[in-house]
Order: structure tokens, then C-alpha cells, then sequence
């Protein structure tokens, strides 16, 4: 199908999830804007001063939010891997069109947001004195100091949850909705996971939902998921 004529609805706009990105990095990367405070006030509701709603050697936590939800995404890409190869043979196979976007997406948003992290130079809660850590809260456009910590912002664990914001794009046009519940869904889960054991404040999670936004839209304008409309 020509670019030309590929409804509106199957080329989904960027401006408004370029939009959603830049406020993000502008709302919690200068000081004054609130954007801090906002951090704060949300990372309070898991921890009382002294430890963490969730601790790291909380077992049942990890595999509900942790371990769990990876092997669901491994699983999937095995899944979508096998219907882009072999469609006819695959129940409930997506086809190659769309099982290729969906793994393009996989890949892309998570590479994207765990790279990005080397560039902000952004710590986590614990590595916060606020928070019994080190280091001072520096937010993404302050001076940071030799050997501040760099493996925040955007959120890496998030990122796999949020890439099936894709499914939007890729499920019939009917189960769209479901597409983005269970992208939206297991993203926010994962994310609020790293959040209660204060290994990520609610920015990060932020950063990593817009940036997959744009990048699931961009790659659904680029490959195109062969939608069908029931």
C-alpha cells in the first residue's frame, strides 16, 4: 500500500507524543517547575524514612513485578518471533506485518531507554541521601559532579511493559482499547514495582511511557501493521 494512501487512523500523528515527551524532561528537569516536589511527594508513599514498601529482598514482589512480567515479555517475543517466520502455522499468529512491528517495538524502546540513561545522568532514590544514600538530588539539567550515578531516567525495567503500547496499533481495530489497557497496564505495574523499593521515582516511569508512546507511533507509520478492522 502507497504511503499516500494509508488511512490517518494507520498513521498515527508524533506531535502530540513529541509534545508529551518534552514536557516531561522540561517539568522534572528544571529546578522550580514542581516537577521535584511532585518526586518527592509521590516517592513519600513508599517509604517511611527508614526503609522501603517493598524490599529488595522481597521475593514474591520480584517475581510478581520483576522476574514475572520479563518471561511474559520473553514468551511473547518467542511468540511473535515464530508467527513473522512461520504465520500459517502459528495459532493465533498476528502475521509477519505486524508480529515484525510489535518485536520492532520490543527492541527499540527498550534499547532506547536503557541507553538513554548514560546520557542523563540521573540517579535513583537510594542513591539519594534523602533516601539513606550518598549523593545529593540533582535533577537532568543541573551540573553533575565526577562519578554521579547514571542509571535512572528514563526507567528500563518500565520499558518492556510500556512497548506493548503497541498493540494499539497492531490488534484489529476493534480490540485497540485492550491494546492500550495492557500496554499502559503492565508498564504502570513494572514501574510502580521499581518506584515502592526505591530504585526509580515516578519521572523515570514517565519518561520511559512518552518515549514509548513516540516510538510505538513512529514505527507504526514506518512499517504499517496490517490492521483489520474486527
Amino acid at each position: 500500500m502507497e504511503a499516500s494512501r494509508i488511512p490517518t487512523a494507520e498513521r498515527p500523528a508524533l506531535l502530540w507524543p513529541a509534545l508529551a515527551v518534552a514536557a516531561v524532561v522540561a517539568f522534572f528537569g528544571f529546578p522550580g517547575t514542581g516537577g521535584d516536589w511532585l518526586d518527592h511527594a509521590f516517592q513519600s508513599l513508599f517509604w517511611d524514612g527508614k526503609s522501603w514498601l517493598i524490599p529488595h529482598e522481597a521475593r514474591l514482589g520480584k517475581w510478581f513485578a520483576y522476574d514475572g512480567p520479563k518471561g511474559v515479555l520473553i514468551l511473547f517475543a518467542v511468540f511473535l518471533l515464530s508467527s513473522a517466520f512461520f504465520p500459517s502455522s502459528v495459532p493465533g499468529s498476528l502475521g509477519r506485518r505486524r508480529s515484525i512491528y510489535l518485536l520492532a517495538c520490543l527492541a527499540l524502546v527498550s534499547v532506547v531507554c536503557t541507553q538513554l540513561r548514560s546520557v542523563t545522568h540521573m540517579g535513583t532514590p537510594i542513591d539519594l541521601k534523602l533516601y539513606g544514600g550518598a549523593w545529593d538530588h540533582l535533577l537532568l539539567f543541573q551540573a553533575k559532579p565526577l562519578n554521579y550515578p547514571s542509571h535512572a531516567f528514563p526507567a528500563g525495567h518500565a520499558s518492556g511493559g510500556f512497548a506493548l503500547l503497541g498493540l494499539y496499533w497492531a490488534l484489529p481495530i476493534a480490540r485497540r482499547n485492550l491494546g492500550l489497557v495492557i500496554g499502559l497496564g503492565l508498564g504502570s505495574w513494572m514501574g510502580l514495582y521499581q518506584i515502592a523499593r526505591g530504585e526509580h521515582f515516578l519521572s523515570h516511569s514517565l519518561a520511559t511511557a512518552t518515549l514509548a508512546w513516540l516510538i510505538c507511533a513512529g514505527l507504526a507509520r514506518w512499517i504499517v501493521p496490517d490492521v483489520s478492522p474486527a
